[in-house]
């Protein structure tokens, strides 16, 4: 009985992040990380990514802070009214969270296909800070606090 065939391993070309990168984009977790996980940096906040189930990405951001009224009585109310209305108005899929220490967070998730490719990721994560964009624009013109 003839021995089984066994594909072949992929051409590797580099790393990016916690993954390896095939020669033709795929993304594999490298060290069999499950979860793996990464961050970058737009605007001077930090990027949260996490791998789920193999095709999507979630993204989790600080965009900002509520000012205390101690630091900032004029503006709290016009921050907490942009919160409002950056709650009414974010994309299909996106989620605000205010946690009790005054952080608003923002959270999305991109399908990355099966198999996942650098390229697809790299490209969910310009189109998060693009849409980020005008969420920071409008907290930090309101007076909220840096991330």
């Amino acid at each position: 009985m003839p021995d089984a065939i066994t594909p072949a391993a992929p051409v590797l070309i580099g790393r990016l992040g916690p993954f390896d990168v095939a020669l033709d984009g795929t993304l594999s977790a490298r060290d069999g990380a499950e979860a793996p996980s990464f961050g970058f940096r737009w605007r001077d906040r930090r990027i949260a990514a996490r791998f789920i189930d193999g095709r999507r990405v979630a993204f989790s951001v600080v965009a900002g802070h509520v000012p205390f009224t101690a630091e900032s009585a004029e503006a709290r109310p016009r921050v907490i009214a942009a919160v409002a209305a950056l709650r009414d108005s974010l994309p299909k899929g996106w989620r605000l969270r205010l946690t009790p220490d005054h952080a608003v967070h923002l959270e999305t998730e991109a399908l990355l296909g099966s198999p996942p490719t650098a390229s697809r990721l790299v490209s969910a994560a310009a189109e998060l800070a693009l849409t980020l964009d005008p969420c920071l624009d409008l907290l930090e013109e309101e007076g909220a606090r840096a991330a």
